[in-house]
């Protein structure tokens, strides 16, 4: 990895240049704040990694399947050249074994992400797509070190906690308040994300199906932008 690469030179170049001056061993410095204990890294391309922090956390509600919880983080990017702050977001985890979901509030929409740890369909680019999504859900509802693992390994991570998912793709799917996420569960004709991002127009997130026996209901609102 390139940014693993450049670290290292600067660290080896730290090491032997420690007994001239003091201010040789920043190189030492700057690498322990580049891996802050506090902020937890998701999906990194050759410019950087996507980083957050949890500002807070607030239960919402309970149910026999999981527990409703609203979020709040501050998020960064950090590169060889050093850590840029960038937005706050709010949000909520639906912290479930069984229905792992995220849900975010932007322009009059709420879209819930349904996460399949154990997508067997799911392609790599949809799988990096969401590396962030599933870093944030296991950092708030298993911890930072839970979140670290499922961005590296969400199988793993997943299955090691116990979860229990049949689901073989992740979903988007349209709500009409963040409650509504631990609703009944997935019906069987749902489209996956892949499916339906290939049949929406450029640039929107398509609404789910609905299930046998229902109308689905239009929103006449404007697809969100992409982070």
């Amino acid at each position: 990895m390139r940014i693993a690469t450049l670290l290292a030179g600067l660290l080896l170049t730290g090491a032997a240049q420690a007994q001239d001056k003091p201010q040789d061993r920043a190189p030492d410095k700057a690498r322990q704040e580049y891996n802050r204990a506090d902020l937890v890294r998701g999906l990194c391309q050759p410019d950087g990694c996507d980083e957050f922090a949890i500002l807070a956390v607030e239960t919402v509600r309970t149910d026999p399947e999981g527990t409703l919880k609203r979020t709040r983080f501050k998020t960064f990017h950090a590169s060889p050249s050093g850590r840029e702050p960038r937005t706050e977001e709010t949000g909520y985890v639906y912290c479930s074994p069984t229905r792992p979901a995220l849900v975010a509030e932007k322009q009059g929409r709420t879209v819930g992400i349904l996460l399949a740890p154990f997508a067997t369909q799911d392609s790599r680019e949809t799988v990096r797509r969401y590396a962030n999504v599933a870093a944030t859900y296991f950092a708030v509802c298993h911890g930072l070190e839970s979140g670290r693992a499922a961005a590296r390994d969400l199988a793993g991570t997943a299955g090691a906690l116990g979860y229990r998912v049949a689901a073989p793709q992740t979903e988007t799917i349209d709500l009409r308040r963040p409650e509504d996420i631990a609703g009944p569960a997935r019906p069987p004709s749902a489209a996956p994300a892949d499916a339906q991002a290939a049949k929406a127009p450029p640039g929107r997130i398509p609404a789910p199906r609905a299930a046998p026996g229902e109308e689905p209901e239009p929103t006449g609102k404007e697809p969100l932008p992409e982070d």
